[in-house]
């Protein structure tokens, strides 16, 4: 129900002026009258008559708030579980209500949470409605998974906590990710640099894997920088769509100045960078790929999207293709070291052909690297 006038005025000023307002209608009442007064604060008569009523009979005192809770809430949160929310909260400090019930199974409700949460000033403001008016969820959800891929670069050498980790241990400074619009499945690639060359290398890496297990079109979406060849004004000098288009498959650039175009890579990367880069401390560069090869399977299997009904990108693609395991084997699809696989690259921009010579002498030699060579042109 709404509140009234005056319900609205009490609201906003607060306990500490509840008596300086009721004093005040009190008074303009013994001067005024019942009616005029209810008419000018936009309150109902009988409400005048109550404060005017104690006043006159008790004083100052009857103006005082008598409301009382009860005495006893067998069901209150304790001061214990209270704490135990903070705690967590810090070790977390991305994750909401729903998130923290579920990971860390919390005794408190999700209502409870939330309450301490806002209590203590730890929730986000929620998006207003003209927020909200792109979005395009339900257009997403009569996709097919693997159907169509969101491809983008993010920088980690901007992440203060993972900063010097880099200096010290000489991690990645680089991102290449590719991320499913339908599932929302990932998958990463770390490099050193950037480059043409890797950004196909990382391209093939999963289109490759998706293509071993499923038949069907699949469309690449990058941003229109220059690893993605993006300043290229001809295809002819545009080795990663040549390199897309060697695979069969089809490419497009999101139109220039409007990178929400590529929202579902994008948004991604702020969620890795909360959840992973800010929150993990590693041992060494094959701790780091290690990790996060562990963050990838929990992010597709066990971390629910409350933007798709709470389900797993895992479960979202396999409620797509239930006849077969291919959601599963392309999920394996782990974590590239792209520095490491470039070492097949002769220099330049983008990744030369390999002879057969190379190919049998090298203990790298797999299925994926002789289609690699294959297919890539230019």
């Amino acid at each position: 129900m709404e509140l009234s006038k005056y319900g609205n005025l009490m609201k906003l000023a607060g306990k500490q002026k509840y008596f300086s307002i009721r004093k005040s209608i009190a008074l303009y009442a013994l001067k005024h009258g019942i009616k005029p007064t209810a008419r000018k604060y936009f309150m109902s008569k009988n409400t005048v008559k109550l404060w005017l009523r104690r006043f006159q009979k008790e004083g100052h005192d009857g103006l005082i708030d008598r409301r009382n809770g009860p005495n006893h809430i067998p069901h209150k949160t304790s001061k214990e579980e209270e704490k135990q929310v903070l705690e967590i909260r810090k070790i977390a400090p991305c994750y909401g209500a729903m998130r923290l019930k579920a990971f860390f199974d919390l005794k408190p409700s999700i209502g409870a949470i939330a309450r301490i949460l806002r209590d203590h000033g730890l929730t986000k403001k929620h998006k207003r409605k003209y927020q909200k008016k792109n979005d395009l969820r339900a257009i997403k959800a009569q996709y097919t998974s693997f159907s169509r891929l969101q491809m983008d670069l993010k920088y980690l050498t901007d992440i203060p906590p993972y900063w010097e980790q880099i200096m010290s241990l000489k991690l990645p400074r680089y991102q290449y990710t590719v991320r499913d619009v339908k599932s929302g499945m990932l998958f990463l690639g770390y490099a050193e640099d950037i480059t043409l060359k890797k950004s196909i290398l990382m391209m093939n890496h999963v289109v490759m894997s998706i293509q071993k297990h499923l038949s069907g079109e699949i469309l690449v979406q990058t941003d229109n920088r220059g690893e993605f060849s993006g300043m290229a004004k001809h295809y002819e000098s545009n080795s990663f769509v040549q390199a897309v288009h060697a695979l069969g498959i089809e490419h497009r650039y999101i139109p220039p100045g409007m990178c929400n175009a590529n929202a579902d890579v994008e948004s991604i990367h702020a969620t890795i960078e909360d959840e992973f880069y800010n929150l993990t401390q590693f041992g060494s560069r094959e701790d780091f790929f290690r990790k996060a090869e562990s963050y990838r399977n929990f992010y597709n299997l066990e971390r629910p999207n409350y933007s798709k009904e709470a389900k797993t990108p895992w479960l979202i693609a396999q409620q797509d293709h239930p006849d077969s395991d291919a959601t599963t084997a392309i999920q394996f699809t782990k974590v590239i070291d792209l520095d490491y696989a470039s070492r097949f690259a002769l220099g330049g921009q983008a990744f030369p052909v390999l002879s057969e010579k190379n190919l049998k002498t090298s203990c790298q030699k797999s299925t994926y690297f002789e289609r690699l060579s294959a297919t890539i042109t230019f």
